[in-house]
């Protein structure tokens, strides 16, 4: 009887834990007026962030973008991250897990649950509009060359 409260308790913090690895934004048809971008989302409101920085902007790394409730993404964005989300499970291969968990584990979980709500049909074909520009960015995001 032990051992089931111990199963249960674990159970409900991975539940706890999967459900707050989400994309966070909105999903868009198209690009919006007055929305900065950034290398991963449009963001509808850098003031509002939840990761503040010293100035009043936002102080997030790129990949956080995914994390915020001001993040707006189009099908601009699909191939992009289609293509980051590649980059990252082939990573899983040449790092130990636990550096892979610790660096990618939670934007890797972002990545699938925007790819589950944007569609696997339009994630797959985003693969095939993927351009050097976004190769690049993924490149240099994934280095951590890139700063907000």
């Amino acid at each position: 009887m032990a051992s089931r409260s111990v199963f249960e308790a674990g159970a409900h913090e991975a539940l706890e834990q999967a459900q707050a690895v989400v994309f966070a934004g909105d999903i868009a048809d198209a690009p919006a007026p007055g929305h900065e971008q950034t290398v991963t989302a449009d963001c509808a409101d850098e003031t509002a962030s939840p990761w503040p920085d010293a100035k009043g902007g936002c102080g997030a790394d790129f990949l956080l973008c995914l994390a915020c409730p001001n993040a707006r993404v189009h099908p601009g964005h699909h191939p992009r991250l289609a293509h980051l989300h590649r980059k990252l499970h082939s990573l899983r291969s040449v790092l130990p897990d636990r550096s892979w968990n610790e660096r990618w584990s939670e934007h890797t979980l972002r990545l699938e649950d925007l790819r589950d709500k944007v569609g696997p049909a339009a994630w797959t074909a985003a693969l095939a509009r993927v351009s050097d520009e976004d190769r690049t960015l993924v490149h240099l995001l994934v280095k951590g060359e890139l700063t907000p």
